[in-house]
């Protein structure tokens, strides 16, 4: 499988007052073999990318209602991978399902369109 971009629409964390880094990182509903795939994680707020970050850890949701939800800690990704998807911003939202939160797509998925 090739190095995967997590896409998260993270309105609703902001609007609870969260910082980018927090709205973005956790709790998701993921499948749990992909996180190992997973080269960067993106915010998007209102149909912009505001956040990348690099995942360096996995953890996973032991109890309450978010049980087994994905969260992650990781540092802020260059400034040149947030252009570059920032760039890519009409392409990166059609990844999403109809009220999905979540999508995923690959460098040369955003590349190829």
């Amino acid at each position: 499988m090739t190095h995967e971009i997590l896409l998260l629409k993270i309105h609703n964390g902001l609007k609870d007052g969260k910082d980018y880094y927090e709205a973005t990182r956790g709790n998701w509903k993921l499948d749990k073999r992909r996180p190992q795939y997973i080269q960067y994680v993106v915010g998007i707020n209102r149909g912009k990318v505001v956040c990348a970050f690099q995942p360096t850890k996995w953890g996973i949701v032991e109890e309450g209602t978010e049980k087994n939800r994905k969260f992650f800690d990781g540092i802020e990704a260059p400034a040149e991978v947030l252009l570059r998807f920032q760039s890519s911003t009409e392409q990166i939202i059609k990844k999403f399902g109809t009220g999905s939160p979540v999508a995923y797509t690959s460098f040369e998925e955003i590349n190829n369109t």
